[in-house]
Order: C-alpha cells, then structure tokens, then sequence
C-alpha cells in the first residue's frame, strides 16, 4: 500500500489570465495568489512524514513544493507528471485552445498512458510508503481516473493547491 497525496501546484498567472500553459519553461509563473495558496499547502502537509516528494519537472511544481516544504528539501523531478503538452496553442487563451483540441493537444490516451507508467514505477518503488506528488490540473485527474479506472471526466477537478490523500493497492 502507498499513500499518495497528490497535489496541484498554486495558481500561476496564466491560470489567472485564463491562457494555455502546457509543458513550456516559458509559462507558469505562480502568480501571488499561488505563493499563499503553495504557503497554505505546506500547511496541510505539516506533520506528514514524506519518503519521497516527487513533482513535476515544471517550474511551477518545483515553487510549489519549496514554498510548501522548504527549499531543502529533496524533490525527485518527474516527467511523466508534467501537464497536458499544448504545442504551438500555449499562451493562448483556453478557450481558444478547447476549440482546437483534438488539432494541437497531446491526447487523453497519451496522458493516461504516462499516468500508467508512473503508477507502474510508484507501485514498484514505493510500496509500504509515503508520496507527496505535486502535478497540474489535468494529470493529476488522469491518474485518478486510471487508478480508479474510470474516465478522467468522473473525477472532480482539482483546485490550485488542492490536496488529495489517495490509498494506492500495489497489488
């Protein structure tokens, strides 16, 4: 058994400007908000003896988790965990991006397989232990959907700097 508290990183500029953020270094400034919402997490996981912190290798994750739990602590910067890549609809507004979707975003099927191969790599190291995961909106529903085995539309949203406590069966 692990137990996962995954979490979605504090609300950046872009989440307030409503703009596509993807996987690109460029965007995804935790805006002011995000740094009281990444404080108020930290709160939240006060207590919690962590043997691995393990966010997004995007920039938002990282100032996240450091203005959650400190800045000396370990991270263990994970790729798959990074949001939905948006290609060339980054910056642009969301609404813009949904009306092209299935043209420029990576696809569901895609996410969800990285979503897979993380639990896949989560169950084989991590079994009997601890995990706080800091993620992005859309994955972070994905690997609930695929560890539930249900669709990503059946998991509720998770708000900016949410915190879900997830029991994960290895077997």
């Amino acid at each position: 058994m692990i137990t996962l508290y995954l979490c979605r990183h504090g609300r950046t500029i872009e989440n307030e400007q409503r703009m596509l953020q993807g996987q690109s270094p460029d965007y995804g400034r935790l805006s002011e908000t995000g740094k009281a919402q990444a404080a108020a997490m930290g709160e939240k996981l006060r207590g919690i003896k962590a043997d691995a912190i393990i966010t997004s290798d995007l920039q938002r994750c990282i100032d996240t988790a450091h203005i959650a739990l400190g800045d000396d602590v370990e991270l263990i910067k994970e790729p798959l965990l990074r949001e939905r890549d948006w290609t060339t609809m980054v910056g642009h507004p969301i609404a813009e991006g949904m009306l092209q979707e299935e043209k420029y975003a990576e696809s569901v099927e895609s996410m969800a397989k990285r979503a897979e191969a993380l639990l896949k790599k989560w169950k084989k190291e991590y079994d009997g232990k601890t995990i706080i995961a800091i993620g992005h909106g859309f994955i972070d529903r994905v690997l609930q959907g695929v560890y539930y085995g249900k669709n990503y539309l059946e998991i509720k949203p998770m708000e900016n700097s949410e915190v879900r406590e997830i029991l994960i069966n290895v077997t």
